[in-house]
This record gives structure tokens, C-alpha cells and sequence, in this order.
């Protein structure tokens, strides 16, 4: 099975002087981090959060679950 590809998204905030992200496909944005790696390490923890099963805890609701494996890659733009 190929590894998922989550687009996440860097910017740099002129007027904070701080870097933030956004994942749009999970509607995950952070911010305030002082380095792009800061925000790189960051966006990887809320992804993993995000896909974890504590952003579930407590829905209530009667699911089904399964795990998949993934297996992220930071990939550099040329």
C-alpha cells in the first residue's frame, strides 16, 4: 500500500514574524511557530492528532474503526 499524501501548506506571517501551516484536507491550521521546522513539526503532531482516536473521543456515536498505516514524508518543493 503507497503512503498517503496530505498537502500541508507554509506561510510566513510578516506582521507576527511567525510561521504557520494549514492542512486543508483535515481543516487543521496552527501558527506562531518561530522557525518553518517549528512549523513543520508542528503541522506533523496536529495530523497525527487529527487522524487519531482521541479527536473522536467522546462523539457518542456507534462507529466502526480501523487502523491504516501511514507513513509521512516531508517533501521539499524544488
Amino acid at each position: 500500500m503507497a503512503p498517503l499524501k496530505i498537502r500541508v501548506e507554509y506561510y510566513f506571517d510578516p506582521e507576527s514574524r511567525n510561521w504557520g501551516f494549514r492542512v486543508p484536507a483535515l481543516r487543521v491550521v496552527g501558527g506562531g511557530c518561530e522557525t518553518r521546522e517549528e512549523a513543520e513539526r508542528h503541522s506533523l503532531d496536529a495530523i497525527r492528532y487529527a487522524l487519531s482516536d482521541e479527536a473522536d473521543a467522546g462523539s457518542g456515536e456507534e462507529i466502526e474503526a480501523e487502523y491504516v498505516e501511514l507513513k509521512p514524508v516531508l517533501a521539499r518543493s524544488a
